[in-house]
C-alpha cells in the first residue's frame, strides 16, 4: 500500500512538474520576483482521477487529509477540484481542516463561496469563512 502511495505520489508530482510556477529574474532590483502564476482553471482529469484513487483508497479522514493537502500544495486545483476533493470525507470538521488549508492554494479563491455545498451543515462553512477572515 505504501509503496502505491509513493508511486502515485511521483507519478503526480511529475504531472504537475510543468505546471509549477517559475521564478523570474527582475530587472529592476537585481533579484528573483515572485513566482508568475501560469493561470489554470485547475487539474487536469489525469491528475484529479490519480488523487481521487489514491483518497478512496485511504479508510481513514486523518489520512485522506494528509494525502489532500500534500497534493494541493503541489498542484493546481480550482474551487470544483477543491469541492469534489472535499466530498471524500466522513466528516465536516476535516473538511473545514482541508478546505481552509486549501484556500491558499486555490487558483480561483473569489469562487470559494461555492464550496457551501459541499458541507452538511451551514454553520461549519461559516466558521471557516471566519476563520479564512481572520488569516
Amino acid at each position: 500500500m505504501k509503496r502505491f502511495f509513493f508511486i502515485a505520489l511521483l507519478a503526480f508530482s511529475a504531472l504537475t512538474l510543468s505546471a509549477q510556477p517559475r521564478w523570474h529574474a527582475n530587472p529592476h532590483h537585481g533579484q528573483y520576483s515572485q513566482p508568475v502564476r501560469h493561470h489554470r482553471n485547475g487539474a487536469t482529469r489525469e491528475q484529479m482521477q490519480m488523487v481521487l484513487k489514491v483518497l478512496d483508497e485511504q479508510s481513514f479522514d486523518d489520512k485522506k487529509l494528509d494525502i489532500a493537502c500534500l497534493c494541493v500544495c503541489l498542484g493546481h486545483f480550482c474551487c470544483d477540484d477543491l469541492a469534489v476533493m472535499a466530498q471524500k470525507f466522513s466528516f465536516d470538521d476535516n473538511r473545514k481542516k482541508f478546505l481552509t488549508y486549501a484556500f491558499y492554494y486555490c487558483t480561483d479563491p473569489q469562487h470559494y463561496y461555492r464550496l457551501r455545498e459541499t458541507f452538511t451543515f451551514q454553520s461549519n462553512f461559516d466558521d471557516m469563512m471566519r476563520e479564512l477572515d481572520r488569516r
